[in-house]
């Protein structure tokens, strides 16, 4: 039967009252480090890590030759080398669009919490200011996400669940991906495609649902930010790598932007010293920072352990994997 090694840990498993196949040996091994998923992997026929971690490096793939499939519990699989993966025959697969919801609510919300400075509200009421507060927020004319000028940089799964919200709620929504969608999901979606750089020029909230790769690290940087309009909003629950966090920080400190709101930090978790973590008082009232928890809830958790098991039980039943993102279909050059 089954050996895999799982990262995503016991406790998710009973939370989520998942099933796991009669007979397979689940080890949830505790160390991270390379040699330490290398010796967990020691006669294993599979290895389930989560989208932030374990790091699945060459060395790594190289020395487990018993594995036959890499499976990201998550939509990102920036941390498996994926073209040594290829070198070694050895299929990566994800679970794409089963928290896509999720991301999408977790982006409205916090398009909202920037748009009526909630956060800035929440302290004022909670120091006795309440009256100042209510006048200075009047005074300053609240933004509402109808008729807001929405641009999504990507239109994946999540972007597209993004789209949908935010054009019920009467914003207008364009887009930018390198690879343009059919004219009728552009009309489904209620979307107009812009050129990357017209995309930023011309929207007052710039929401990312990226991937992180070559073409995506510091996608965003200086440059990219002060093409925004003043005052405009940037949300980001991709990786934090592509956004350069210093140049952030600093259009955060000028007031060019009105605000943002950050899910994943580079590097993430952040120290204590990283720029985003160290703004003014006044740029820190702009900034809306969470734990990498866009996609995490108790409902998604458990769609995507579901889906991520049942792509292992094909693999194990010599079946083809879905969403393999390294082309590889043959496992070191055997069929699954």
């Amino acid at each position: 039967m089954p050996k895999v090694v799982s990262y995503v840990p016991e406790e998710l498993y009973l939370k989520s009252k998942v099933e796991v196949p009669a007979g397979w040996h689940i080890v949830f091994p505790e160390g991270v480090g390379e040699d330490d998923v290398i010796a967990a992997c020691n006669g294993a026929d599979f290895l389930l890590v989560t989208a932030p971690r374990p790091s699945v490096t060459a060395r790594v793939l190289q020395n487990i030759p018993s594995v036959a499939m890499v499976q990201v519990f998550g939509a990102g699989y920036d941390k498996v080398d994926i073209d040594a993966a290829r070198e070694v025959n050895l299929p990566v697969a994800n679970t794409p669009g089963q928290n896509a919801t999720t991301v999408a609510e977790f982006t409205i919300g916090a398009l909202i919490a920037l748009q009526r400075k909630i956060l800035l509200g929440d302290r004022e009421v909670k120091a006795g200011r309440h009256k100042e507060i209510e006048q200075a927020l009047i005074k300053t004319g609240l933004k509402e996400v109808r008729g807001t000028k929405i641009g999504l940089l990507g239109l994946g799964k999540i972007g597209r669940q993004v789209a949908r919200l935010a054009s019920f709620m009467g914003a207008e929504v364009s887009y930018y991906d390198p690879y343009r969608c059919d004219k009728k999901v552009e009309e489904e979606l209620n979307v107009t495609y812009l050129p990357f750089l017209e995309l930023l020029q011309h929207n007052e909230a710039i929401s990312l649902h990226v991937l992180l790769n070559k073409d995506t690290y510091n996608l965003i940087s200086r440059k990219e930010l002060s093409l925004m309009p003043p005052g405009a909003l940037l949300i980001n629950t991709s990786r934090g790598e592509v956004v350069d966090q210093a140049a952030l920080a600093e259009a955060l400190e000028s007031g060019h932007l009105g605000g943002a709101a950050v899910d994943n930090f580079a590097p993430d978790p952040p120290p204590p010293d990283h720029p985003l973590l160290n703004l003014s008082p006044t740029a820190g009232e702009r900034f809306l920072a969470t734990p990498h928890i866009a996609g995490v809830t108790a409902g998604s958790f458990s769609r995507m352990l579901k889906e991520a098991l049942a792509n292992l039980r094909r693999a194990a039943a010599g079946e083809e994997p879905w969403h393999v993102v390294n082309g590889v279909k043959m496992v070191r050059g055997r069929p699954l």
